[in-house]
C-alpha cells in the first residue's frame, strides 16, 4: 500500500464521543418505552448527523418527536461533553508522530467539531479541517472525504481513511479510499462487510500499522 495522506473521522477516532451520544440515545429511547441493544445503537446512529439521527428516531418510535425532544438531547450531550469528553487513548501519540500530511473530516456540527478540538487542545494540530456545514451531502456520501482530499491535494488513491462507523466507512470507500476501521467498540464483521481494508482494536495497533507503511515515526516498542 502506498498512501500520501491520513484523513481521520473525529467521534469514536479522535474524540470519545460516540460512547456519549449513543448512551444519551439510548435512554431518551427507553424512557418513551423502547429499549435497544448495543448493536442496535451501533447500527442505528453511531456516524450519523444529528438530523439523521432524530429522523431514525422518530421512525422507532412511529410518531413525532416531543417539541422539547431536540434540545433536552443538546443540553444533555453539550453537559457530558464538558464533563467527560477526552481523546480516544493513543491519539495524541500517533498525530504528533505523522510524517505526512493529514486533515480531519467529520458529520459533526462546526461549532461541536470547534468545542471538542479546543477543549481537547487539537486545533493547532489540525489546520485541515471539515465538517457537516462544508457539504452538500453527509456521510455515507463520499463528499466530505473528497473535500478533505482535494484540499490536501493528494489523490484520492492516496488518502488513508481512519473510521469507526458503517456511514464513515461507506464514505470513505465511495470516495475511492482505502479505510482503516476502528472495532474496539464496533462490530469487526460489520466494518469490513462496509468496506474496511482493515480493523484495529487499539490506536497502539494503528500506530505500528502506521509505522509499517511508512506515514508515522517509530516510537512504540
Amino acid at each position: 500500500m502506498s498512501f500520501k495522506a491520513i484523513i481521520f473521522d473525529c467521534d469514536g477516532v479522535i474524540v470519545d464521543t460516540e460512547t456519549i451520544s449513543n448512551n444519551i440515545f439510548k435512554a431518551k429511547l427507553a424512557a418513551l418505552g423502547h429499549s435497544l441493544t448495543e448493536q442496535d445503537i451501533q447500527t442505528l446512529f453511531t456516524g450519523y448527523t444529528t438530523e439523521k439521527n432524530l429522523e431514525t428516531v422518530a421512525n422507532i418510535l412511529g410518531y413525532s418527536l416531543p417539541e422539547n425532544f431536540k434540545s433536552e438531547l443538546k443540553a444533555a450531550y453539550q453537559a457530558e461533553m464538558e464533563r467527560h469528553l477526552e481523546c480516544i487513548p493513543g491519539i495524541p501519540e500517533i498525530l504528533h508522530n505523522l510524517n505526512c500530511p493529514f486533515a480531519m473530516a467529520t458529520n459533526a456540527h462546526r461549532s461541536d467539531m470547534e468545542f471538542k478540538l479546543a477543549k481537547l487542545e487539537l486545533g493547532q494540530i489540525f489546520t485541515q479541517r471539515f465538517c457537516v456545514e462544508d457539504v452538500e451531502q453527509p456521510k455515507p456520501s463520499p463528499d466530505l472525504y473528497l473535500l478533505a482530499s482535494k484540499n490536501l491535494g493528494v489523490q484520492v488513491k492516496e488518502c488513508l481513511v481512519i473510521e469507526d462507523s458503517i456511514a464513515g466507512i461507506r464514505a470513505g470507500v465511495a470516495a475511492g479510499m482505502t479505510v482503516f476501521a476502528y472495532s474496539e467498540q464496533m462490530n469487526e464483521s460489520e466494518q469490513l462487510k462496509a468496506g474496511a481494508s482493515r480493523c484495529f482494536e487499539s490506536m497502539i495497533e494503528l500506530k505500528h500499522q502506521l509505522d509499517e507503511i511508512g506515514l508515522s515515526r517509530k516510537i512504540f516498542t
